[in-house]
């Protein structure tokens, strides 16, 4: 699954701000239709598939039509894609799987490049060919993201290709997207869109909608980091529609990650000293770790270090700095894997001025755009701050946030590039009701599935969501990163066995295997 952009909360994408092909002309714009028309809202159409089937596989697409405003119902309509990759079993179950997407922002539904198929570039039908045994599998898109009309795209916001180069001259970089973002606004306001309505519980409602459009009684929901908080609020707002949920990453609506970013950050940092210190191996070859990275952050913010990488067949000179240091061993945190186990010897390495196995490192956080974005941020932005700002950001305490990063030493350096509150009053959206920012209680079955490393969405986060859910499991898995589902093949295993048979106390096989990092210092490939 193509799962890499399920969260973009972070400073990577506050601190360093191809389109893909479009619906064939299937979607047109969002407008005010007639008041007979918008009588028949929601309204679900059916659609030619902007994708292929391979061979034995078949799927439906259609067109939901919903109020931009549910309290304005002869207003403006959104139209939103859906897709439903059918069932091989011979009776499939009356209650599909539907996949809540993360960003906010994200478009599964969007191909990469023109010409290239999303669903098979993502590995789509692949990796729900156990969920699809027995049940349908759908996408519905978010509104205000790519594919959807109107989609709230920002052309002006564009980033340089270079992610490394992205933090320097952080106050122009700011000033620069502040005046993208008056730029952006203004047009979208022409357009008569209206922003507040681009939200969380409206998206929960979507759902709502495409159920009763398609005639369910009943849905289960795979959510993926912020697909999580979406699936919450489905949970809370249409109790009665939910059978059962699987939330990957977790981001619940009470947790504030600008608040949180500099815990976040530490906190992954303090797994990877603790684990090493447990690991015999590891401890006895590197016992000074913690003291490795800060005093290596510190001489880099002091005399930043030039790295040269192979990109594509050329090469680019990478000045990073300690910021820059640590936003390249976060991304392989955030990966997870057998790359978490190589990090005390990259770090150490380092520490030496042997830069080889961070260069290694940096080139994939280039290769992949930053780590976290798939979407371009210029196709996420506007539904990105219309949520963000309305639930986070107007919830912050800034003054908490400053004392947080002034006392994080090093840990601090990644929450100072975040430029999220610097935005939000240029996006001006109304604050959330504070209800909104509730824990969400729900008895429905859950399955929460965390990673150890993953500093995007901690596991504390789907801590805390646990304690509200009565009939919910958590797993962390000890060596990875953000999205489990898309990268360990267990908790894949989980996710099917948990929507066939939504028993929290059922503990499969697989959980017997779920080591800690492999420590090694055989330099990365």
């Amino acid at each position: 699954m193509q799962l890499n952009g399920t969260n973009v909360r972070t400073s990577f994408i506050h601190g360093v701000l191809a389109a893909g092909i479009g619906l064939a002309g299937v979607l047109v714009a969002g407008s005010a239709l007639p008041a007979a028309a918008q009588d028949r809202l929601p309204r679900l159409e059916p659609q030619k598939c902007w994708f292929k089937a391979p061979r034995g596989a078949s799927a439906q697409c259609y067109a939901l039509s919903v109020p931009e405003n549910r309290a304005m119902p002869q207003g403006r309509s959104i139209r939103l894609p859906v897709a439903v990759l059918r069932s091989t079993g011979p009776h499939p179950q009356p209650d599909p799987v539907v996949y809540l997407s993360g960003g906010p922002g994200e478009a599964p539904l969007a191909a990469a490049a023109p010409g290239v198929d999303p669903l098979k570039d993502g590995d789509w039908w692949r990796s729900t060919a156990a969920l699809r045994r027995n049940r349908d599998f759908i996408f519905i898109g978010q509104r205000g993201a790519q594919l959807s009309r109107p989609a709230l795209q920002c052309d002006d916001l564009a980033s340089p290709r270079s992610m490394l180069s992205r933090l320097n001259g952080r106050f122009d970089a700011v000033e620069d997207e502040r005046q993208a973002m008056l730029k952006c606004r203004a047009a979208l306001e022409r357009r008569g869109i209206d922003l507040a309505q681009y939200n969380t519980p409206a998206l929960a409602d979507d759902v709502a909608d495409l159920a009763r459009g398609l005639r369910l009684a009943k849905i289960n929901l795979y959510g993926v980091s912020y697909g999580t908080r979406w699936a919450l609020e489905v949970m809370r707002r249409h109790p009665a529609l939910v059978r059962a949920a699987v939330l990957d990453s977790v981001y619940p609506p009470q947790v504030n990650g600008d608040q949180d970013e500099v815990d976040a950050a530490r906190h992954a940092f303090d797994r990877l000293f603790e684990d090493c210190a447990r690991d015999a191996w590891c401890a006895g070859k590197y016992p000074g770790l913690r003291r490795d990275l800060e005093t290596l952050v510190a001489r880099f913010d002091q005399r930043p270090v030039r790295l040269r990488l192979k990109l594509g067949g050329r090469r680019v000179i990478a000045t990073v700095d300690g910021t820059k240091a640590l936003l390249i061993l976060l991304h392989v945190m955030r990966d997870g894997g057998s790359d978490v186990g190589r990090l005390p010897a990259t770090i150490a390495r380092a520490a030496r001025g042997d830069y080889a196995p961070l260069t290694v490192f940096a080139e994939a956080l280039e290769q992949s755009e930053g780590g976290v974005v798939d979407t371009p941020i210029e196709q996420m932005a506007g539904l990105y701050y219309s949520v963000e700002c309305r639930e986070t950001t107007a919830f912050l305490d800034a003054a908490a946030r400053e004392r947080a990063i002034a006392g994080a030493g090093i840990y601090g350096l990644v929450a100072r590039v975040n430029t999220g509150p610097a935005l939000c009053p240029v996006w001006r959206v109304p604050s959330a009701d504070p209800a909104e920012k509730q824990p969400v209680r729900s008895p429905v079955p859950a399955l929460l599935l965390s990673g150890a490393y993953d500093w995007l969405t901690p596991t504390g986060w789907a801590e805390a969501a646990r304690r509200h859910l009565p009939n919910a499991r958590l797993v962390e898995f000890r060596a990875m990163g953000h999205a489990v589902t898309a990268n360990d093949a267990c908790a894949e295993e989980l996710l099917a066995g948990f929507i066939e048979t939504p028993d929290p106390t059922r503990a499969p096989e697989c959980l017997g295997r779920n080591p800690p990092p492999k420590f090694t210092d055989k330099p990365p490939k």
